[in-house]
């Protein structure tokens, strides 16, 4: 993506959608719009941080330059290479993305589930098991046996609690008695949680089909989400089945450790120290955040009933063992600003997104005009059998069916064509099922495969948005990948042509003068003036700064200390630039060394003035490799300007020059 920006900014194209059809030029033989020309233009002058807004006369020579490169890229086969295609495709399938999608659905769903974030919903359900792809008579054994079980609550004959417990599947009933706890959005498959957040609190839902199977909920209790909650615990394991002997040890020890926390004793040196939550105890006890749901139902409510940051709990028992519970902080549900794109995010990722996936097919259906051949369909049932999940069954076994089992408007799609999709997608053994439930569902995919296949051949004609910025991915491509070997890349390999652009151009990289300085500061004013003693002898007696150093640091090492000590130009260090003003060492090209600047105990040794010369190749390559590029490019745009013809229509241009 990032190559894509860099190429894109160059171009800077951005697509209006009042383009105007008339020729404003033509790049070697190539006709280019106005509107195309306006489009780009008026991204460049539009961005409010741009100072630099150029007008059209300015912009178009920087127009036709970039087009003159992709009439350059495609005459030169890049368009072609796979590389080429396989980023410019990924693009594509970014930009497809909101095409299949009903916004307007999915906005809705994103709303429903911030709304329902906000509460937390306690549940009750009866589960009768039946897999989402099991043939049609178990599937409707299943449900007579839910009917029966709601219709005997409903009458009165049982209760909810007494029917989950000797009739509900699900493996957890024994535990619980049907009763799943509180609950939130996103927390259950979305059927499930659709029937809990709008049954009435006390009363029993509508039968409700999920991938587990049906089930009939009663809801207990809604409340308004208590948010999130950071704590930390002590912990002292304990199995559930643990005998009597164990389990007294446990709870002395639980006991042991709250006395301690009553007379005072910190609870995090108590967490490392005896905790068994051996994760935890190296934090001193702190979990992570959560919320509903998150953790048993005792630890919970024992966490979220605790009113004060640093309040804690008494002892608190669960079946992983005993627990003493600090809050560390406590935050409320975030507002649908704060939290929508996480929730988008999560929408999108649910089930639930399915719902506007499949608006959008149906859409496309009716538009493309789908039309199913029932009799062909089958016919392709009565000639494909379980062997398809073994991977044994073959296309040759529907040789002989050739009908057109769909169409869409004009093109029909064949019992074939279908196979072959079938064959490609079973090679492998898979667990079996229905084969009629199993091939509905591969042509249902068959089916959307295809539609989206014709629907993304479509979307340039049907959607200008689409059409212009895939262009301008394929323009930015082209542009970045033609420009990298024209010019980036050639100026850092060419190590030749860019010694003969530094031999040619010398007299741009030059420095001014330049100053061998160092800068000391001394603890006092005493240590000051035997620091200038010193280096005023330092030439005759061949002393080096860190010799000075040792010799004024002897008896006490912090006596004085090297600020800095390089080569400076004008500009580098602020005290260096402020001894300049007064002495003027760099605007006196006769200044000689040494040259001394003191500021309270800072002293600024200035030991050799240098005068003014070149820099060396490698002391400025990074500017000189970049002015090497520009020089690269106008040769470049110079060649292509000879190579292909260029004719502007006058008359429109005008038109442009007048309204812009």
């Amino acid at each position: 993506m990032k190559r894509l920006i860099v190429a894109i900014s160059l171009i800077v194209t951005f697509f209006t959608l009042d383009a105007q059809n008339d020729t404003l030029m033509t790049i070697a033989g190539q006709a280019v719009t106005s509107g195309e020309f306006l489009r780009i233009y008026n991204k460049n002058n539009s961005v409010e941080t741009i100072s630099d807004k150029k007008s059209v006369e300015d912009y178009l020579d920087l127009f036709i330059n970039f087009k003159l490169k992709v009439v350059e890229a495609e005459a030169l086969g890049m368009d072609t290479i796979d590389k080429f295609q396989r980023e410019l495709g990924g693009y594509r399938n970014q930009l497809e993305k909101p095409y299949f999608i009903d916004l307007s659905i999915q906005d809705k769903l994103v709303k429903e589930a911030y709304d329902r974030s906000q509460y937390d919903v306690r549940a009750s359900h009866i589960l009768i098991m039946v897999g989402k792809d099991a043939n049609p008579a178990d599937t409707l054994m299943a449900y007579k046996k839910i009917e029966k079980i709601r219709n005997d609550i409903v009458s009165g004959k049982t209760t909810f609690e007494e029917a989950a417990r000797t009739k509900s599947e699900d493996p957890s009933v024994k535990m619980n008695l049907g009763d799943l706890g509180y609950f939130t959005v996103f927390q259950m498959v979305y059927p499930f949680e659709n029937a809990a957040f709008n049954t009435p609190v006390g009363e029993v839902s509508d039968i409700v089909r999920t991938r587990y199977g049906y089930h009939i909920l009663k809801v207990n209790d809604k409340r308004k989400a208590k948010g999130e909650v950071l704590v930390a615990h002590i912990m002292v394991a304990l199995a559930k089945d643990a005998d009597t002997i164990t389990a007294k040890a446990a709870e002395k020890k639980i006991g042991m450790i709250y006395d301690k926390l009553q007379k005072g004793e910190k609870f995090e040196e108590l967490a490392q120290l005896y905790s068994d939550d051996k994760a935890s105890a190296k934090k001193g006890g702190e979990l992570q955040w959560f919320g509903t749901s998150h953790m048993v139902p005792v630890f919970e409510e024992a966490s979220f009933s605790l009113e004060n940051k640093g309040d804690y709990s008494k002892p608190v028992k669960t079946d992983f063992g005993w627990h003493i519970i600090k809050l560390l902080d406590r935050r409320a549900p975030q507002t649908f600003e704060e939290s929508e794109k996480k929730i988008k995010d999560r929408v999108a990722a649910d089930m639930r997104s399915r719902l506007s996936k499949d608006a959008v097919l149906n859409k496309l259906k009716a538009e493309y005009g789908y039309k199913l051949n029932p009799k062909s369909m089958d016919e392709m049932y009565a000639n494909i059998n379980a062997g398809i999940f073994s991977g044994e069954w073959k296309l040759e076994s529907i040789n002989k069916l050739k009908k057109t089992l769909f169409s869409l408007n004009d093109s029909a799609y064949s019992q074939q064509a279908f196979g072959i999709f079938l064959e490609k997608n079973t090679r492998t053994k898979r667990k079996e099922e229905e084969v009629k439930v199993f091939i509905n569902r591969m042509f249902d995919l068959y089916v959307e495969n295809e539609l989206k296949a014709v629907e993304r051949e479509n979307l340039p004609n049907k959607y200008d948005e689409y059409r212009y910025l895939l262009q301008e991915y394929h323009d930015g491509i082209l542009l970045f990948d033609l420009t990298e070997k024209m010019v980036w890349s050639k100026a850092i390999e060419d190590s030749v042509g860019l010694a003969e652009f530094y031999a040619r151009n010398k007299e741009k990289y030059m420095w001014g003068q330049r100053a061998e300085a160092e800068i000391f500061q001394a603890k006092d004013a005493k240590t000051l003036s035997k620091l200038k003693k010193l280096l005023a002898k330092k030439d005759a007696k061949g002393y080096s700064a860190e010799d000075i150093l040792k010799m004024l640091n002897k008896k006490d090492s912090a006596a004085v200390e090297l600020i800095a000590e390089k080569v400076y130009s004008k500009g580098d260090y602020a005290l260096l630039d402020e001894a300049n003003e007064t002495l003027k060492f760099f605007e006196n090209p006769d200044a000689k060394a040494p040259i001394y600047f003191e500021k309270a105990t800072k002293l600024v040794f200035i030991d050799k003035i240098i005068p003014t010369s070149y820099k060396l190749l490698g002391e400025a390559k990074g500017q000189i490799t970049a002015d090497y590029q520009d020089e690269l490019e106008k040769q470049w745009i110079k060649t292509l300007r000879e190579k292909y013809p260029i004719v502007i229509n006058e008359k429109v241009w005008e038109v442009i020059k007048a309204n812009n």
